[in-house]
């Protein structure tokens, strides 16, 4: 009940998943994701790593991945010798052109027949992996896309997301701390970020971020993380956070060092947790084994990034110069092998 009270009904209560490699991190934010979806629209930041978001498509919603424009992502399944082909119940997959857009990209909820909200999509951004980082576009881009939700938010124009869940895994790479990164424009995404958590939290967002150490994102993200999850290998200083670091401590029972993968232990905002002593045992991510079977023949594929011109794009540049308007007129590399000449045609003869 204080769980349900306390987090999943309260809206807006913002969650730090702490641990090392291998400490289960991702899998604690499928079971928080397994709650939340209920109660709440659900927006996942993917990482682009392991096939971490396949997991998703297995919790009963329908799924939609943002994409940015330009940039190539395929979701397949392997029919076998080496084949691959679309999978049953394929994503809806939309492309959008600035970040701004991405908030207008998801799928708010349905409504059943007296108006209720119906929370049917997981809506996924795939930035990392199809936004190149070259000059700090994927920089700006994440920097933009917080900056918009926070000014929008603060002007009750932002699309009708609320209230949502919005999951960072390995947050540092849009949170980085100084120790992470000195790169400016990353710090100032994390500043961007920070200062308006609050702001996100009041209209009824929370923000859910995961991070191998406690010291991965800025001071000021940390101290905006109003709950907590100590995973495997979590350790909290006491000058860090008082709170959280008798939770650490071995006279409150098993500390994260000795923490199975399985295991965490959820504090709430004034540092309590249920059980006291001892940790929770997390059940792994897909519950079905048709749905780890299902998993393990699909495969992810990125290509060509937002931002980065391809080799035939230069190519095409280089062979069509200072067209402006005209340039639509001209014959692209690829299609001249196509065009035979009217002097080559059949019957027709050329003198040297």
């Amino acid at each position: 009940m204080k769980f349900a009270n306390e987090f999943i009904f309260r809206h807006g209560e913002h969650v730090y998943v702490i641990g090392r490699t291998g400490g289960g991190k991702t899998q604690k934010g499928y079971w928080l994701l397994d709650w939340l979806k209920h109660t709440e629209n659900i927006i996942w930041i993917s990482t682009g790593k392991s096939n971490e978001i396949l997991p998703l498509f297995c919790m009963g919603k329908k799924i939609r991945i943002i994409v940015p424009k330009g940039a190539e992502f395929n979701i397949d399944k392997h029919l076998g010798k080496g084949v691959y082909g679309q999978i049953d119940n394929p994503p809806e997959i939309v492309h959008i052109g600035s970040a701004c857009e991405a908030w207008w990209a998801i799928h708010t909820p349905d409504r059943d027949k007296n108006g209720n909200p119906l929370y049917n999509w997981i809506n996924i951004f795939e930035f990392r992996n199809t936004i190149t980082e070259s000059n700090g576009i994927r920089s700006k881009w994440m920097s933009s896309l917080f900056e918009t939700l926070a000014e929008w938010t603060r002007e009750q124009t932002m699309p009708a997301i609320f209230p949502c869940s919005i999951f960072a895994d390995e947050s540092q790479w849009i949170l980085a701390g100084s120790r992470i990164s000195t790169d400016h424009i990353r710090v100032k995404t994390s500043e961007i970020v920070t200062e308006n958590a609050l702001e996100i939290r009041s209209a009824g967002g929370r923000l859910i971020l995961f991070a191998q150490d406690y010291k991965n994102v800025t001071p000021a993200s940390r101290e905006n993380m109003t709950c907590t999850i100590l995973c495997r290998g979590a350790q909290v200083d006491r000058a860090e956070n008082n709170g959280l670091s008798i939770h650490c401590n071995t006279k409150l029972g098993l500390p994260p060092s000795r923490y199975r993968p399985s295991m965490g232990k959820f504090i709430y905002p004034d540092n309590s947790a249920f059980p006291q002593y001892q940790p929770w045992d997390f059940p792994l991510f897909p519950k079905e084994e048709i749905d780890q079977r299902w998993i393990a023949n699909v495969r992810i594929r990125y290509g060509k990034k937002y931002g980065k011109q391809s080799q035939e794009d230069e190519s095409e540049e280089e062979c069509l110069p200072e067209l402006g308007r005209f340039s639509a007129m001209a014959i692209k590399p690829e299609e001249q092998e196509a065009i035979i000449s009217r002097w080559q045609s059949e019957g027709v003869k050329v003198d040297d």
